[in-house]
């Protein structure tokens, strides 16, 4: 779907909706406003990302180019920083991302961080290096303007990692920063696991449920535990075929059960498949965005 047909959804569109959970400002009748995008969409874009068996052969993407690009293509505001995709954490870098931000009335809903820490490792001088990572990243976060920012609970022990994680939420909490915590191949991907970590950590602590994580066997049933305390879903999708049909689970369902929870935050397109993709990185983009649109207009 191109930008003219947005802005036609858009115009014709005059639904009162519900905005971020957080948000106390008046809520605005654009749907488009309840949508984001993840650069982890664009990862072969980037030469710190891009997989060997990469067919992607334009010019390599860097992050200050995302804000205008996400705006001008998929007339999309809200965006989603993989932390893989940053070129430093400088205050100088962190300036200039900024300004690419404001320059496209853009904000920066959440940091995906994937960087080397471990929580809940045994050794006291990992879990302490791992905070005080975090914490950066936090810092960072709140010089950008995000409104979260997502650690992965990981291996080892809960205990450390709760201890963790309240430790990095402090930080968070007094920065005005939420405390995600997605279902992304760690511990939490038992869900009963996931809710104890978030109700461990406590107030400003929100799931952040992912479609595409789950095994069939467990999507749904995971899914409808974990919904009901999101602050905000990652709508990812894997395989598509070349006509576009999405072939690896029911989209049409996951959305449905977010609707069912109650859900009134931000849904952030995500697309991830360990094979090259037979459409393009926009086509599956698209695909989402329209998915999601048709159930907030």
């Amino acid at each position: 779907m191109n930008r003219r047909t947005f802005n036609q959804i858009i115009g014709a569109t005059s639904a009162t909706m519900l905005l971020h959970p957080l948000a106390s400002f008046a809520q605005p009748a654009n749907p488009m406003t309840r949508i984001g995008m993840s650069t982890v969409n664009f990862r072969e874009r980037f030469s710190k990302t891009r997989s060997k068996d990469s067919s992607y052969s334009g010019g390599n993407m860097e992050l200050i180019e995302i804000p205008e690009y996400f705006a001008d293509r998929f007339s999309l505001h809200n965006v989603e920083l993989w932390s893989k995709h940053f070129e430093s954490l400088e205050s100088s870098y962190l300036k200039e991302l900024k300004k690419a931000l404001r320059k496209t009335k853009s904000t920066l809903i959440n940091i995906q961080c994937d960087e080397k820490y471990s929580l809940g490792a045994a050794e006291e001088s990992q879990r302490r290096e791992s905070i005080e990572l975090a914490i950066k990243w936090v810092r960072a976060a709140k010089k950008l303007g995000a409104g979260a920012i997502r650690f992965n609970p990981g291996k080892g022990e809960i205990r450390y990692v709760i201890e963790g994680l309240r430790a990095i939420n402090a930080v968070a909490k007094k920065k005005g920063i939420a405390l995600l915590i997605e279902n992304h191949f760690g511990m939490e991907m038992d869900p009963e696991v996931h809710l104890r970590i978030v109700k461990g950590v406590g107030e400003n602590t929100y799931t952040l449920p992912d479609f595409g994580n789950y095994s069939n066997e467990a999507r749904f049933e995971s899914l409808k535990k974990i919904l009901p305390h999101a602050y905000q879903v990652s709508v990812k999708t894997i395989e598509f075929d070349q006509d576009m049909n999405h072939l690896s689970f029911d989209f049409d369902q996951c959305m449905k059960l977010t609707l069912e929870s109650g859900f009134e935050g931000i849904y952030s397109v995500e697309q991830w498949h360990s094979k090259p993709s037979k459409v393009s990185d926009e086509a599956m983009a698209d695909w989402m965005i329209k998915k999601v649109l048709n159930y907030l207009v």
